[in-house]
């Protein structure tokens, strides 16, 4: 007797969410449908089963090669069934449909010709064009600096090489070996450690921990169905990222990457990735953001000290003198805000952002070309940020879906913190806007983490069980 169609769809929910618990895979949660629908599965018969490998042995994408086998096989199996319907037996009918199919090894070869993957010059172009643009304006605004053009083009050459090496990389491997990766960077990262200390920091290790991102999305995607254990193995592996931040040290890197981190791990627990949404997992995944938000408070609240310093990056004319001195000239430049002393002295303040740009390019841009050549960088800011944003957003795997948000929230954390620095808002020191302010490091690891994210792009949707865009359809 066939259930009444309220009672199937509520005994599916509470199948599917089980399944998302256990981790299940898509074969077991179809049987686990088709018993709750009162129908059964019928394995393929061993002629159709070979029929299937054949065909997508000639593929030569691996990754594609489950997705095609299984839209096959639903090919074969409903064409199976509607001869055994017509009364034949099982012999004659897996017969009949391998005779109805195109040889397989011509189906194979179209299925290779048609999802193979093909690189996306537009939008690696895009990304290059942008890059080159930072380039000119580095460039153009170090006349003074004894840097040759070379140089720069040495940096930009290296760029392209780290986006092209990731783009080509399968980005699945940070889900595949995730504790291997996560080793690795840590070992690396003690390593760095010894590096050389300029000005209090060191530099070396300051960018290398901006990787973590992308290697939380792999720990995260291997921890899914786990529970509350899986939460909380996910908020452990921050240890690693805390440690190399408080250390280098990098405060822009410690609140950027955990408000990230802890975004991400809230985002996959609110979607049920680690099972049933529960108030305490969502408390859980953002506990380490409201333990540092209330810390924060805790502060502002008890120590006058620091209600006077944050009072100084509200108004930094206040201390123009002091800790306030560098974004007193940040307004002045940039809105005309009256400087308190004697004009001369952040006048060679402005000279020495001329020949170092690196951290003011919207400063140095205004005071070389006006605000006209400010909100074209800017707009190029944005237009790069909604551009990646549509990318992730598109991404209905896991994985692909947490390496692109990954990326991008950082990138959008360190833009906000960027322009608030040129506009003397600078409560701590700004990593750089992603393409347009270089720094050898900065700009490969950008290129790097850019060409994971159009990797995810390219091949994301085989997570999800879904052929390529470009793929034709079996008929």
């Amino acid at each position: 007797m066939r259930l009444p169609d309220g009672v199937r769809r509520y005994l599916l929910h509470l199948l599917e969410r089980d399944a998302a618990e256990r981790a299940l895979d898509t074969a077991e949660l179809e049987a686990l449908a088709a018993a709750a629908e009162g129908r059964s599965v019928r394995p393929l018969p061993e002629l159709l089963r070979g029929w299937v490998s054949s065909a997508t042995a000639q593929m030569r994408w691996k990754r594609a090669r489950p997705v095609a086998a299984k839209e096959l096989a639903d090919h074969l199996s409903d064409q199976y069934e509607a001869f055994l319907n017509e009364g034949m037996n099982e012999d004659a009918a897996a017969q009949a449909t391998a005779r109805e199919m195109v040889d397989a090894v011509e189906t194979g070869t179209q299925l290779d010709r048609a999802w193979r993957p093909r690189p996306d010059w537009v939008m690696l172009g895009i990304v290059l064009v942008v890059a080159a643009i930072g380039l000119v304006l580095q460039y153009s605004m170090r006349p003074n600096n004894d840097l040759e053009w070379y140089m720069f083009f040495g940096k930009y050459v290296a760029g392209a090489v780290c986006l092209l090496a990731a783009y080509f990389v399968d980005y699945t491997i940070l889900g595949r070996h995730c504790w291997l990766l996560y080793g690795a960077w840590i070992g690396i990262g003690l390593l760095l450690t010894q590096g050389p200390i300029a000005m209090g920091k060191n530099y070396h290790l300051s960018c290398w921990v901006w990787f973590f991102p992308v290697l939380f999305a792999g720990i995260l995607f291997r921890q899914r169905g786990k529970g509350t254990r899986g939460v909380g193995v996910c908020l452990l592996s921050l240890s690693g990222m805390w440690f190399f931040a408080t250390l280098a040290p990098s405060m822009a890197a410690l609140g950027v990457l955990t408000v990230v981190s802890c975004g991400m791990l809230f985002m996959a627990v609110w979607h049920g990735v680690f099972g049933r949404r529960t108030r305490g997992r969502l408390v859980l995944a953002v506990s380490p953001v409201l333990a540092m938000a209330l810390y924060c408070l805790f502060l502002i609240v008890s120590d006058g000290h620091i209600r006077e310093a944050l009072w100084v990056v509200l108004h930094p004319q206040s201390d123009a003198m002091g800790n306030g001195y560098q974004g007193a000239v940040a307004q002045n430049i940039m809105f005309g805000i009256p400087f308190p002393f004697d004009s001369s002295i952040h006048s060679v303040e402005a000279l020495l952002w001329r020949n170092g740009a690196t951290d003011w390019v919207f400063i140095a841009a205004k005071y070389y070309w006006g605000w006209a050549a400010v909100l074209l960088i800017l707009a190029a800011a944005v237009l790069l940020l909604v551009w990646g944003f549509r990318i992730a957003r598109k991404q209905t795997g896991l994985l692909a879906r947490s390496v692109c948000m990954g990326v991008m929230v950082t990138f959008a954390l360190q833009t906000l913190m960027y322009v608030l620095q040129n506009c003397g808002i600078i409560l701590v020191a700004a990593y750089g806007l992603p393409l347009l302010s270089y720094g050898s490091l900065y700009l490969c690891q950008t290129m790097l983490l850019l060409g994971l994210l159009l990797s995810a792009q390219r091949s994301g949707q085989l997570e999800s069980g879904l052929a390529p865009q470009n793929a034709r359809s079996i008929s």
